[in-house]
């Protein structure tokens, strides 16, 4: 077997920074990680229990050859004697078991109330960096520990994870701040590390003619009656779409003169800034269809409104997405949170109060006079809400929509 060609310090100053990181081998499993930004990293490969691991020693050149093999060969003895050498690593940065990335980002997750998407997003991102940085004890953790590993994930093309990424190693290491296992957050300082993703809007339709037949073509829908249900209920309430498919019948009193739906307030996107739950009043036309679906999953065991194929999840946001593509309708015209956008600009376009619309959407209001405003204004809500509902139905049916502007003044 030819043998790997050990690095010189010529050797590392010649590494030039590519797209994606890359590895330069020393050999034995030691080798210098190559960011996209020209960091180099000493990483050394190994397996300890059946699974592959890795250690980090440090930038080069704050770390030489010399010293990177030497830590390198200490590791080396610890794996013949049977011992994980990412033990010894953390004692030599001072650190003890308890105080790892690892385990403080998982004592950092049992504490958070995470909607089920956002708990799938966030466990996502954990899978990310942990493999790479679970092991480091948070007081010795470093810029040049996190920077390789969030510049390679934007080097992949994934330029918004990488930005989550860095901002949960951030709250992280916050959490171990407030627990005395860290001094500060190291992660603050690559806030400009990685570049500012564009924001891009959702896809939505606005012009009345293009929602009419949108209308005509969700009624007409004849597939799964969870999505069927789904796809018809959601642009009459508007609300994200996860927090629909999410629901559950005990969330509902379909029965009083006034219907309503009362969405917990750890299910809802901006919870931290509007903790209370959030409230839809349900027009006349979203009351008789959940009264009709209630007769048909109204029973369901885990009392959801829209079950799927998987026992004890509702339908996937994907699933909604893929009824729309059969309706003819791709993610560049529409997707299930474009319905959001529609109803807001039809309705501001009608002349109803902003600030009712924006109340009825959830947005975050962090101002000093809605932390005072805890009106609901239900009144005048769930005017509004009945006023969309007829608007789509009077363009579904062809019938005169120039009513639903709403008179100068009023």
């Amino acid at each position: 077997m030819r043998e790997t060609r050990k690095l010189t310090v010529r050797a590392i100053e010649a590494l030039k920074p590519k797209g994606k990181p890359y590895k330069a081998a020393d050999g034995e499993g030691l080798y210098v990680e190559v960011s996209p930004a020209g960091g180099k990293l000493w990483r050394l490969k190994y397996r300890f229990g059946g699974k592959e691991k890795r250690l980090s020693f440090g930038p080069w050149p704050d770390i030489t050859v010399e010293a990177a093999r030497e830590k390198a060969t200490d590791a080396r003895a610890a794996l013949r004697d049977g011992k994980d050498p990412a033990r010894g690593h953390r004692a030599a940065r001072g650190g003890i078991e308890g105080e790892t990335m690892g385990a403080l980002a998982a004592a950092w997750a049992a504490k958070r109330s995470w909607a089920p998407s956002t708990e799938k997003r966030e466990r996502y991102l954990l899978a990310q960096w942990l493999p790479a940085l679970g092991d480091i004890p948070a007081q010795a953790l470093t810029p040049a520990d996190i920077r390789p590993v969030v510049l390679g994930i934007e080097a992949e093309g994934h330029g918004e994870s990488a930005r989550r990424v860095l901002a949960q190693i951030g709250r992280v290491l916050r959490y171990a701040v407030a627990l005395g296992h860290a001094e500060r957050d190291v992660a603050a300082d690559l806030g400009d590390v990685v570049a500012p993703v564009p924001s891009e809007k959702y896809a939505t339709l606005t012009k009345p003619a293009e929602i009419a037949e949108l209308m005509k073509a969700i009624h007409g829908y004849g597939g799964d009656p969870s999505t069927c249900y789904c796809l018809r209920i959601l642009p009459l309430v508007f609300t994200r779409p996860g927090e629909l498919r999410n629901a559950t019948w005990a969330e509902f009193d379909l029965d009083s003169p006034e219907p309503l739906w009362r969405i917990p307030g750890e299910r809802m996107k901006m919870r931290r800034k509007n903790p209370g739950e959030h409230l839809v009043p349900l027009s006349t036309q979203a009351t008789a269809l959940l009264r009709e679906l209630r007769t048909i999953t109204g029973t369901h065991p885990h009392g959801l409104l829209f079950p799927g194929l998987v026992a004890g999840k509702p339908i996937s946001d994907a699933t909604l997405g893929q009824a729309l593509r059969r309706l003819g309708y791709g993610p560049d015209r529409i997707v299930p949170h474009g319905f959001r956008a529609m109803a807001s600009t039809a309705l501001n376009e009608q002349g109803h109060p902003p600030d009712i619309i924006e109340l009825q959407l959830a947005h975050r209001d962090s101002s000093v006079r809605a932390i005072y405003n805890r009106s609901t204004r239900l009144p005048e809500r769930r005017a509004i809400m009945q006023s969309w509902s007829d608007y789509l139905d009077a363009l579904r049916t062809g019938a005169n929509v120039v009513a639903f502007r709403r008179p100068a003044g009023a």
